[in-house]
């Protein structure tokens, strides 16, 4: 988003800035200063520990493949060692996440909309199709319930 209003010339600096401020309003940067930055630095330092707390999650699940696929080792070695291909690369994931900060993550994830706009759109479209199907499902489940105890003369106080 621009700082500049509506109708003001953007050569001339935004209302209230001093003449030398001309080169961060031009430039569209945010200006954070005082308890706008202290909070934007809190959000993304809290935001980096939930990162983090996943990234011991997702190992925790790459531990957990491993010691099946020791269990599948005598009974099915070909599906053990499949399992343990992906708890390796679950792993390595990991420690890409435990690098990685929430602003990275989103520089990442916005590079990759740039790259592949048909799949992130294909992968929206088919999220959107999944939850639509998800809520008309759970209305009918509610609505033959309430049929069924109706017909038995109880009647439904339900969403």
């Amino acid at each position: 988003m621009s700082n500049q209003r509506f109708g003001q010339d953007p050569s001339q600096p935004a209302r209230g800035a001093k003449k030398g401020d001309g080169a961060r309003v031009a430039s569209g940067a945010p200006q954070q200063s005082g308890p706008v930055s202290t909070i934007t630095s809190q959000v993304q330092d809290v935001l980096d520990q939930q990162v983090a707390q996943g990234a011991q999650v997702v190992t925790k699940v790459a531990k957990s493949a491993r010691r099946a696929a020791d269990e599948l080792e005598n009974d099915a070695p070909q599906i053990a060692g499949l399992v343990r291909g992906m708890a390796d690369r679950v792993e390595e994931y990991s420690r890409d996440l435990e690098n990685r900060s929430v602003t990275d993550l989103y520089q990442a994830a916005s590079d990759f909309t740039r790259r592949q706009p048909a799949l992130v759109f294909g992968l929206a479209a088919l999220a959107g199709f999944l939850a639509l199907r998800t809520v008309k499902s759970s209305q009918t489940s509610s609505a033959s319930w309430a049929r069924r105890n109706l017909a038995r003369g109880e009647e439904y106080h339900g969403a």
